[in-house]
């Protein structure tokens, strides 16, 4: 006689004592009929629970994709007007700095015109001229043309490729405005409204300076060396507020270079070990650059091609700063170019 088939109790966790019903196929569980509605319910509720959860996250999704809603717009709003405040800024200092400079150039020439009219109506009620002077006449109005062109005065943009996009832009200002002013004695005399300074027939130290200050950007003077022995000539800087003295050179505040191949640094003068040799010999035009942004300036030698820097300490060398000359060979000469 066959056996019957035994029987299943139900699966729940309770304890049902009840004959299982039915099979769940995706658990493999039998159920009594009261628990598998029960065992249904609680699915049909954990669906419910992720059809919310996709209704959510579609929904937030929807509104990922409106740009405007992106949580890094607002960042990007903030660093957008942050930067246009910083390029605003650094545009009106640069356009304070060009202003500035006009405005030397336009005293300059105001003042040179001024000397040039007395030069002139003096000398004419005297009759107290030559052809030579007529000739000098000639050339410094000729240079007064120039200078009053707008297009003689240039700025171009110096881009430092390693700084930020607000920081990284200075000009360079290439104004013809630089004139000898100031002598420490009457050993060197001044001529030519400011062009060009000349010792005398003695060997002795004396100072020169220029006329302008600068502070800041990028300034640069271009010289010719009319007569020099190559002994003894200094170019550099030095800080307005050292008064004018025959040994310039030796004050903490002294930048520059000199032709017997020593440059100087905080008033101590030191040898170049390096190639090539500094130089400045009779009939070489010598480019000075002053950046002040930086806080360094730089010499340049046309015919070497060779191009020389100092870092500036500003506590010794504190700002404005001034183009500073220093001669002592008899006869040297030295005569300011158009930059």
């Amino acid at each position: 006689m066959e056996a019957l088939p035994t029987r299943k109790l139900c699966s729940t966790i309770n304890d049902c004592k009840q004959t299982a019903a039915t099979n769940c196929e995706g658990c493999s569980q039998s159920f009594c009929t009261k628990h598998f509605l029960e065992h249904r319910h609680l699915l049909s509720e954990e669906m419910n629970v992720i059809i919310s959860e996709h209704s959510h996250l579609q929904h937030t999704f929807k509104q990922s994709i409106e740009c405007d809603l992106h949580p890094f717009v607002k960042q990007i709003d903030e660093w957008e007007k942050e930067s246009i405040v910083k390029i605003q800024q650094k545009a009106e200092k640069l356009r304070q700095e060009l202003f500035q400079l006009i405005s030397i150039r336009n005293n300059e020439i105001l003042s040179i015109l001024q000397q040039l009219s007395e030069d002139l109506n003096e000398n004419r009620k005297n009759e107290n001229f030559i052809e030579m002077d007529l000739q000098q006449w000639k050339i410094t109005l000729e240079n007064l043309k120039t200078k009053l062109d707008s297009s003689s005065t240039t700025f171009s943009f110096d881009i430092h490729d390693d700084l930020p996009l607000v920081q990284n832009i200075s000009i360079i200002f290439t104004i013809e405005n630089e004139l000898f002013e100031k002598v420490f004695d009457n050993i060197v005399q001044i001529k030519q409204y400011g062009q060009v300074a000349i010792h005398d027939t003695s060997y002795n130290y004396t100072e020169i300076r220029g006329k302008n200050e600068y502070t800041t950007g990028h300034h640069k003077i271009r010289l010719y060396i009319e007569q020099s022995a190559d002994k003894w000539t200094f170019l550099g800087i030095t800080s307005k507020s050292i008064l004018l003295q025959k040994q310039s050179t030796s004050s903490k505040s002294s930048y520059g270079w000199a032709n017997n191949n020593y440059f100087l640094l905080n008033g101590e003068c030191q040898l170049n070990r390096s190639s090539p040799r500094i130089e400045m010999k009779t009939n070489d035009i010598i480019t000075l650059i002053f950046d002040c942004d930086n806080h360094k300036i730089f010499m340049i030698n046309e015919r070497t091609n060779t191009k020389y820097e100092l870092i500036v300490n500003i506590n010794h060398c504190p700002f404005p700063w001034q183009f500073h000359v220093n001669l002592y060979e008899a006869n040297s000469c030295i005569r300011i170019l158009s930059a």
